[in-house]
């Protein structure tokens, strides 16, 4: 050590390498609104119309499983298949390369597509991310609107916007969105295609495959081989139209106009988006992982300024979302704040320590700590973001801990001469070892226990556990060189002769004074423990009323408690019963900078989207004298929940008429609209029509490999609960979760035997119906006129309806038929989604009992006893929903937090050599927890991300802080001192730097509440400010209260 300390080139010399390093770090460390974090999961997603759940689970979902199955790693695969939608989860076994796996599933796929219906979308796959982290993984969003066709504006943004973006650098994808690509419409004649004996199915399949590039062969030039390659025969709908068709059984040909018309037209979509009642079109810019994304945003919006300033008349292009907008404010107010807390902190130290080299030297300390963690955060790929942020802060103070404890214990009787300086602190600083480690290893012993913590808390939590690591492991480097080195050669020999102060009666009747304090104090030892017990609480509302006395566990005489526990609960519960009962633990609803009016309209299932239309355009025609009030108004329009239209209000308007206006308008509207349910929200005012209300009390599971069983199991239950007079609205067909329940669907049924003898069979049935049920006929896309477009073949018809279906004859192979004659078409409920878990269904029935619940569960319990359960099927009766994961959760939750406590035991104890030692060290933790929870109560804060890192900052120094008095406690008993007076000592020698940490660390957070705006940066200051202030407080009140005696030296 005498060696390094004498070496002043090589630490000068380090640390101007940490300072141009560091700061070439700073300028080009990629900063980031949230970290690329994805969880072992990924989600396969395909589209096919409005198909019903039943077919797609068995077309697609089905396959999709199959395939997933075959693949390795696979923990789980769950699957929600929903109208016209399949989407599978996979779950991957920890540490599964799950990019390698997603590229085997691709190749798997490949094959499965293969015998998937052709007008299935192509195939989703995407990286599943954190639940806290999905709302930040938007980069940046733009809407292009305009009084155009929606294939004006795709090909517009094709050509003129996506191109340019895409040359950006750090631009992973452009997606566009909204608008559907145009369509090839073959509209055919189905009695003219009929009465020529022809199959529309066929025809359209001829033309796409016409359409296609083809191959035709090859040709050897030589030593080379060049392959030929056929271009499409069509080049415009004039050339579609002339295609000859041969009549079958016959040699004359017909023209596909003769039968047909073709178009290009619009997709039939099921989904609208309008901006300001023009067309929008959302353009959604991704970025590549790991890019800058500040730097990339500012260039993104300069390259969309110059898009903007050459748009066609009558085309507005507007920023929706910028993700970095946030990033930029919170990075510019933290700068503007930490200069300012920085001078708070320099005069703090000033203050206290009255000399000007130790604010230099902290200050200092902290700088070189933040570089150099910055910097090694660069050297091992991390990037500068919320989480990293976070770790950054809440080591802030620690940093300043290390600094004041290595600090105060070299500086004091500091020699003059530089020779002796580097003697005298060899001596002290080894002192400063077990504070100053065990204050770091406690905190990084913290997150030792986040290697058990399920997948995704430990993906979310483990970046923030290496940035306040690398941070602590800085801040121990920096304090174990830096203040020793700026001590010996930065500080000026002193000339001056110290003066040795007499001591005065006043500071003998001061000790003397103290000393009998701390004797009066422990003589109310048992006192001060109750309040303190009173004031935390007994937890005892955290148990379960027992719902049965019957079959309880807990002894006849608790029942007094459980009866009045409202009443008691209140007095013996302290703060915590009040903290958990008035505290609302998560992020809030935010409101937007801007207010705004909301029209919600839910459609009945099957109503056409022209129809939805019509009401939204009731809506914006009203809006239209109001239009100045309004920044924007946007409606979104989809045939599966109906419309949501959002009128924003400028700020300048909310203290106007117009606005208000508008808002009675749209009611009395939304009173006047029938056979929708209609609700309109905003400006503190909310009203809704049609939406009826209630909800089932009872709820039966049902898991089981078999889909038609499982269905035949629940018709089988709810026969049995019809036969109750209690029973009421019993529902076979419910959803675990949040979806429509007015789901049906039509089941046509035919009977084979007729078809069998007029010399029908299915297909030829089925075949010649496709035509007129599906408008959304598609038969894939196809490359014409230049662009990619839909290919769709349909009859004339626009709408159909039931006599239609069923009475209107059509033609089969050779025979004519009707439906009417050969089936039946029936109407019934049917599951909203069909979810499956490792190839298990699960079916909902639920329903209402009138009666008590303990009357409900017992006839429940004993009708289920009595019902035949299908092998391989399981019922399970009660509300359940994510209880399992919760339950699993909460017990990692648990297990993390006993594994932490126990690893900062250990710890404490291995550098103390005590096994006392870090009790009390563990038990200073209760003490901040007051201070935070009535910070908490006290300011209204919800209990967010931003005050769970508070409260982590919080124990941190209130843990090193007690570490710092029972290291010292230590080092007076090894000089014979014991009882109180070693107390007396020991808050004597270590009130100053405790003092000096908590001060420092109040007075430097107090610019985030007084100046800051970020809820996250508010909330943690609060908490820290409110937790240090109680929790050192007590930490010297109730230090050395379990000694009695006054023991002399």
């Amino acid at each position: 050590m005498r060696e390094l300390l004498r070496r002043k080139y090589l630490v000068s010399f380090f640390y101007l390498i940490v300072c141009i390093v560091g700061l070439f770090t700073w300028v080009n460390i990629p900063v980031e609104n949230a970290p690329e974090l994805n969880l072992p999961r990924i989600t396969v997603f395909y589209s096919w119309g409005n198909t019903a759940p039943e077919i797609v689970e068995q077309e697609i979902t089905r396959k999709v499983e199959s395939a997933a199955n075959n693949l390795r790693d696979v923990q789980e695969v769950r699957s929600i298949t929903q109208s016209g939608r399949s989407r599978v989860t996979i779950t991957f076994n920890k540490n599964a390369p799950v990019e390698f796996r997603s590229l085997e599933l691709r190749e798997q796929l490949f094959s499965v597509e293969q015998s998937l219906p052709q007008n299935v979308s192509p195939v989703q796959i995407s990286r599943s991310v954190p639940e806290e982290l999905e709302d930040q993984q938007t980069f940046i969003v733009y809407t292009l609107s305009g009084d155009l066709p929606g294939k004006a504006l795709l090909e517009y943004a094709r050509q003129s916007i996506k191109v340019r973006l895409l040359g950006l650098e750090g631009i992973s994808s452009v997606d566009l969105e909204g608008v559907d690509d145009p369509a090839l419409t073959i509209e055919f004649d189905r009695l003219a295609v009929e009465k020529y004996n022809l199959s529309a199915t066929e025809i359209t399949a001829e033309i796409r495959d016409k359409l296609s590039w083809r191959t035709s062969g090859f040709i050897d030039s030589g030593s080379s081989r060049i392959s030929m390659i056929l271009p499409p025969d069509f080049e415009n709908t004039t050339d579609v139209s002339n295609l000859k068709i041969s009549i079958p059984g016959t040699i004359r040909q017909i023209r596909l106009s003769d039968i047909a018309t073709v178009t290009v037209s619009d997709y039939p979509s099921k989904s609208i988006r309008r901006v300001n009642g023009s067309t929008a079109l959302t353009i959604r810019l991704n970025k590549e992982p790991g890019a800058d994304a500040m730097s990339l945003a500012e260039r993104t919006l300069a390259e969309m300024e110059q898009i903007k300033s050459i748009l066609p008349k009558g085309m507005t292009l507007r920023l929706q979302v910028d993700s970095t907008e946030k990033l930029r404010a919170q990075f510019n107010e933290l700068g503007n704040q930490a200069i300012f807390s920085g001078l708070l902190v320099f005069f703090v130290v000033l203050l206290f320590i009255r000399k000007v080299r130790a604010p230099i030297v902290i200050v200092g300390s902290i700088l070189f700590s933040v570089l150099l963690s910055i910097t090694t955060l660069f050297m091992v790929n991390y990037t500068l973001n919320v989480i990293t942020l976070a770790g950054l802060t809440i080591a802030l103070g620690m940093l300043i801990d290390n600094a004041v404890v290595v600090f105060e214990q070299i500086n004091p009787r500091l020699p003059k001469e530089r020779s002796e300086r580097v003697e005298h602190i060899r001596k002290e600083l080894p002192k400063s070892f077990v504070p100053v480690l065990g204050s770091t290893f406690t905190t990084v012993g913290i997150f030792v226990p986040l290697l058990f913590a399920l997948e995704e808390l430990r993906l979310f939590l483990l970046p923030l556990a290496v940035a306040l690591t690398i941070t602590l492991l800085s801040s121990v480097i920096v304090a174990f060189t830096w203040i020793p080195y700026a001590l010996i050669w930065l500080t000026p020999a002193s000339k001056a002769k110290q003066k040795v102060r007499a001591k005065k009666p006043l500071s003998n009747f001061l000790k003397r004074f103290i000393l009998r304090s701390i004797v009066f104090r422990n003589k109310l030892r048992w006192v001060l423990v109750i309040a303190l017990i009173g004031v935390i609480g007994l937890p005892l509302f955290v148990i379960e009323t027992p719902d049965d006395w019957e079959n309880t566990h807990w002894p006849q005489f608790t029942q007094a408690y459980f009866d009045n526990r409202d009443n008691i609960d209140p007095l013996i519960g302290g703060l915590t019963y009040k903290f958990t009962k008035e505290t609302y633990f998560g992020s809030p609803w935010r409101r937007d900078t801007e207010e705004k009016i909301s029209v919600y309209i839910r459609s009945p299932q099957g109503t056409p989207l022209s129809e939805i239309d019509k009401i939204v355009s009731n809506y914006e025609e009203i809006a239209e004298p109001y239009t100045d009030a309004f920044s924007y108004y946007e409606a979104q329009l989809s045939e599966d929940f109906g419309a949501y239209i959002t009128f924003s209000v400028k700020n300048e308007y909310l203290s106007e008429v117009a606005p208000y206006y508008f808002l009675f308008e749209a009611i009395y509207l939304a009173s006047q609209t029938g056979n929708f349910a209609v609700s309109v929200s905003g400006l503190n005012q909310n009203h809704s029509t049609g939406f009826g209300g209630g909800s089932s009390s009872q709820r039966i599971t049902l898991t089981g490999y078999a889909y038609n069983e499982l269905y035949d199991l629940a018709r089988e239950i709810q026969r049995r609960l019809e036969k109750n007079r209690r029973v009421r609205e019993v529902d076979i067909n419910n959803s675990s979760y949040f979806s429509r329940d007015d789901f049906y669907q039509f089941n046509l049924e035919l009977n084979d035997k007729k078809m069998l003898a007029s010399g029908l069979n299915r297909r030829e049935v089925l075949n010649a119906l496709s035509m007129d049920i599906n408008p959304e006929n598609s038969f894939g896309k196809v490359e014409f006129e230049g662009q990619e477009m839909y290919l769709i073949g349909r009859t004339e018809s626009k709408r159909l309806y039931e006599e239609d279906l069923m009475e209107r004859m059509r033609r089969g192979g050779s025979s004519s038929f009707d439906l009417e004659t050969y089936g039946s078409i029936k109407k019934e409920k049917a599951l909203t989604e069909i979810r499956r878990v490792d190839q298990s269904y699960e079916r909902v029935v639920t329903f209402n009992f009138l009666g008590n619940y303990r009357m409900a569960q017992d006839f429940t319990e004993a009708m289920l006893e009595e019902v035949p359960v299908p092998v391989g099927a399981k019922i399970k009766y009660g509300y359940s929903g994510f209880s399992f994961d919760d339950d699993a959760q909460t017990k990692n939750l648990w297990l993390i937090a006993l594994l932490s406590i126990l690893s900062v035991w250990m710890i404490v104890s291995a550098l103390l050599e005590s096994w006392t030692g870090p009790l009390f060290v563990i038990l200073a933790i209760p003490f901040s927890a007051i201070g935070i929870m009535l910070g908490t109560l006290t300011n209204d804060l919800s209990f967010d991300r931003g005050a769970i890192a508070g409260a982590l900052l919080c124990v941190g120094v209130v843990v090193n802080n007690a570490i710092l008095l029972i290291h010292q406690r230590k080092l007076e008993r090894s000089k014979g001192i014991g009882g109180l007076r070693a107390w007396y000592y020991v808050v004597r020698q270590k009130m100053r730097p405790i003092l000096i940490t908590t001060t420092t660390t109040v007075v430097g957070l107090l610019p985030m509440v007084i100046f800051g705006t970020d809820e996250f940066w508010q909330n943690l200051a609060i908490v820290v400010i409110w937790g240090l202030l109680f929790s050192t407080a007590l930490l010297f009140i109730f230090s050395g209260l379990w000694d009695r005696k006054l023991i002399h030296s």
